[in-house]
């Protein structure tokens, strides 16, 4: 299952500017990464969302696409719905260093995601 989270979080650490996509101002239930298409729901299986704003801190949620092809993550989503959350996390959006902020993010995300698998 960890093999899916692994993944995810390799794919998105090569393809975007996590620090700058998590500063962004965007509304809670927004999508941060990958963007909304279904070629990328079906590739990512897992996206991560914009949560609430709480002073300068920005939760985001990692959560399984619908359209997510793995065994486990489709099981997961049985019991869970799209709309559950594997993992949440607080970015600091005033951090003096937004990529190594992102950077330690991510890594929380995806050891609690290992574990809700």
């Amino acid at each position: 299952m960890s093999k899916y989270v692994k993944d995810f979080f390799a794919k998105i650490g090569q393809n975007f500017d996590i620090g700058a996509k998590f500063k962004t101002a965007k509304e809670a239930g927004a999508r941060i990464v990958p963007s909304r298409t279904k070629k990328n729901d079906e590739s990512y299986q897992l996206r991560i969302d914009a949560g609430e704003i709480v002073g300068t801190h920005r939760n985001v949620v990692l959560q399984v696409n619908s359209q997510a092809k793995a065994t486990p993550l489709k099981s997961w989503l049985e019991k869970n719905t799209s709309h559950g959350k594997l993992a949440t996390a607080s970015f600091d959006t005033a951090a003096e260093d937004p990529d190594l902020e992102a950077r330690r993010v991510l890594a929380e995300l995806e050891e609690k995601a290992r574990n809700n698998l």
